[in-house]
């Protein structure tokens, strides 16, 4: 019964004839027609369900933390602001007190410390204002910037009364 199998085929009608030129693509055809069609596992319905439930539950989770996030800072961003303003404002005083202080200690021109000390006094009107304005509004950052200001250019102005003094006086000992 061993047979080669090449000698089977040799009698055959079939055997002897070409093969058409789009048999290859016949066959593929044919072959893709025989193949069962994948069927989705998941139905498009429970995707659309389960997505809106993934987007409620974020949108849900985004509001809570910004709700939760924003009430406490708020308060604490307020009082730590406030916190810092006067912690810089005394700071200023003190040492626009001490230059004045050391001012006074050095010049004898009576008309020189009233004139410095009404623009001082201006100064500090504006202060007070500005002061005024941040109490209503501490989160304008406008308002904080004009205290620092208008104390770092009181600081100035005695440092610059200083420098003058000083200068005055190295003429007067070259004299």
């Amino acid at each position: 019964m061993k047979e080669d199998i090449r000698n089977l085929f040799k009698d055959d009608e079939i055997s002897g004839q070409a093969l058409p030129d789009n048999h290859r693509q016949d066959f593929y055809e044919q072959l893709k027609a025989s193949r069962p069609r994948r069927t989705s596992q998941l139905n498009r319905h429970y995707l659309i369900k389960v997505a809106a439930i993934i987007t409620m539950f974020l949108a849900l989770t985004i509001t809570l933390f910004q709700m939760v996030d924003n009430t406490p800072n708020q308060v604490v961003e307020a009082s730590s602001m406030e916190t810092q303003i006067d912690a810089i404002e005394k700071q200023y005083l003190a040492r626009i007190d001490r230059e004045w202080q050391r001012f006074i200690s050095v010049t004898n021109d009576e008309t020189l410390v009233k004139r410095y000390k009404d623009k001082l006094n201006d100064l500090d009107a504006d202060y007070k204002e500005i002061s005024q304005q941040f109490k209503t509004d501490t989160n304008n950052i406008l308002v904080i910037e004009s205290l620092v200001e208008n104390l770092q250019t009181r600081l100035q102005l005695l440092k610059d009364i200083q420098e003058h003094i000083n200068v005055l006086n190295q003429k007067i000992g070259t004299v």
